[in-house]
């Protein structure tokens, strides 16, 4: 079956969640801006009923799921009011307003909500049905609920073919999908090909959604989870609190709390990585965040030194010039903590050097710097004690907080460079290494990994790199003469966009087409700045663009929501009416 459009431009957004929400929001803005006369469809695809939300903020996933993101940072905009020619799209408010949060009355000493995935959900859902609610009754959008499988373009058209073996055709296409499936590890695999089919073995390869982990779980079961970051968190309290147990705060100062189970909840979790490095906490209140945040003309000195680099283009080699633009700042801000700070007699210029060594090198050790050789206990206990005003702060801690608040900067300045390939990739690299700080939970988050371990519900013995053998019994990690089997295994690690790892067939097709190429093979899809695809002067015109965790690499920072909304996917929209008005 194929649907065709007769004498009007057809728009394509393949992805309905927030990045779709915004592309659709961009494109009838700028239609308007251009007060654009033609007729304009929008056909905007998506393979879940998650619409505006997607499957990442689903309305209806476990309140064990939360934001790392606190109601002060989600600055998500208001959407004005758009009045274009035979459509009106009413305003809708910033996330801020509709929950109610008042940046005014934040006396700076309350702690700092972390909302609901499914809350983030509510308010991108609501946002959405109020731009389509008119745009589907006057025939200006067209939903589909089906999943993309393969694009093709030829003589000026893209043909869009979905699971269910539907056709379209569109002459304007846009990815704004999300996390897509990667390409099973060797170690995953080994590991599925050795599982019977009627063991009791379990194996999960995905963390979400996290009610197909703990449907099945029983009594007493061994759980390895497989990964220590932000969604080991999820699966943890899915397993514990979300299956009877519960968490009670002991103190409202630190955040301390103890873990009590159910009766018929005995799980043991065993989270383990490659390195045992936890997570770092935001800090708990806006008056502890504070001496890390830059003022405007900080941020811009600290942007302006990266654009003088950038001029460089090829002549910049390595990724010394973001360390060398951001360590002055961040001794400025651990310098004027004084008395915070973890004594020392070092100069300026000193704290200088150690800091450039500790981004270019992350094994550099100081007394300055909590060890990476410090069990996972006992640091995570420590960096809740600096998020929570309660001890003196390390260098390392005070780095990832001024590194987060500079992020957007960095993001803005060091996307659609003339920056060599590989020094891209290595920036990324390096970004992707801070965000164990710069990307932290909220301190209840740890407290509860912390109140597990004291209760017996979970062990950090094995979180560092233990060994793994499979067994018919379940799998073996030992460390340190230590050892236990785990019946279920579960992998929480999400993979970054590798282009050539990802698993999807739309991905694999727009592949074997040569309709994409990678900016790096470690990376997501050259993009130009008004999100095109670019595959070589030859074909720069093709009208197919990628918001997103795909064009990692052209783009820097694609993970936070916050980049869902505002200047990409409007360069994108005013680019594509420019195009549709040469038609």
């Amino acid at each position: 079956m194929s649907k065709n459009h007769e004498n009007e431009q057809v728009v394509a957004i393949i992805g309905g969640g927030p990045r779709g929400l915004s592309a659709l929001e961009s494109l009838h803005k700028a239609l308007a801006n251009k007060d654009f006369k033609g007729k304009v469809k929008t056909l905007l695809f998506e393979e879940t009923d998650q619409l505006g939300n997607g499957p990442v903020y689903h309305l209806g996933q476990p309140d064990t799921n939360w934001l790392n993101v606190s109601e002060r940072g989600l600055t998500i905009p208001k959407r004005e009011s758009i009045n274009g020619s035979g459509f009106a799209i009413p305003s809708f408010p910033s996330y801020q307003t509709w929950s109610g949060f008042d940046e005014r009355k934040d006396v700076g000493t309350i702690p700092d909500k972390f909302p609901l995935r499914s809350e983030l959900g509510t308010y991108l859902g609501e946002r959405y049905a109020a731009i389509t609610k008119d745009l589907l009754m006057l025939g200006k959008l067209e939903v589909v609920l089906a999943k993309v499988t393969s694009l093709d373009y030829s003589d000026g058209k893209f043909k869009i073919t979905t699971n269910v073996k539907e056709t379209y055709s569109a002459d304007e296409v846009v990815l704004t999908i999300g996390h897509q499936p990667t390409k099973v590890d060797r170690q995953l695999t080994k590991w599925k090909e050795k599982l019977e089919a009627d063991t009791a073995l379990q194996l999960f390869t995905a963390p979400y959604p996290v009610e197909d982990i703990s449907k099945d779980v029983k009594e007493d079961d061994v759980i390895a989870l497989r990964g220590f970051g932000l969604a080991m968190i999820d699966v943890a309290r899915a397993l514990t609190e979300g299956l009877g147990g519960s968490f009670e705060l002991l103190d409202k100062d630190t955040r301390k709390m103890s873990y009590r189970p159910s009766e018929k909840n005995g799980v043991q979790l065993v989270p383990f990585s490659l390195d045992g490095l936890p997570m770092t906490p935001k800090p708990l209140h806006l008056n502890l965040d504070k001496p890390y945040i830059p003022s405007e003309a900080e941020l811009e000195a600290f942007a302006e030194r990266l654009r003088n680099s950038v001029r460089k283009g090829g002549k910049v080699s390595d990724t010394r010039f973001l360390i060398d633009a951001i360590t002055p700042l961040i001794v400025k801000k651990y310098c004027s903590l004084g008395d915070s700070v973890y004594a020392h007699t070092l100069t300026e210029g000193e704290l200088e050097k150690l800091v450039a060594n500790w981004l270019e090198d992350g094994s550099t050790e100081d007394s300055l710097i909590i060890s990476k050789s410090l069990p996972a206990y006992q640091s995570m206990t420590a960096f809740v004690e600096m998020a929570t005003g309660h001890s003196k702060i390390s260098l390392d801690y005070c780095i990832g907080q001024v590194w987060r608040h500079c992020q957007p900067s960095m993001y803005k300045e060091l996307s659609f460079t003339n920056l060599d390939d590989e020094l891209i990739a290595e920036i990324i690299q390096l970004d992707e290494r801070l965000k164990r700080y710069s990307y932290g939970p909220p301190v209840d988050s740890l407290q509860q990994l912390l109140a597990l371990v004291d209760a017996g519900a979970m062990t950090f013995d094995f979180v560092n790199n233990p060994e793994i053998t499979q067994t018919a019994e379940g799998w073996k990690l030992e460390r340190d003469d230590k050892r236990v089997i785990a019946n279920s295994m579960v992998d929480s690690v999400l993979d970054s966009p590798k282009l050539l790892e990802v698993n999807s067939p739309l991905v694999k097709s727009l592949l074997s087409d040569s309709l994409v190429e990678p900016v790096h093979s470690a990376l997501g899809i050259n993009t130009a700045e008004n999100a095109l695809v670019e595959l070589g002067a030859e074909n720069n015109i093709l009208p197919l663009a990628v918001l997103g965790r795909l064009a990692k690499g052209t783009i820097i920072g694609v993970d936070a929501i916050l980049e869902c909304f505002g200047e990409r996917s409007e360069l994108w929209a005013e680019g594509l009416v420019e195009r549709l008005e040469l038609k």
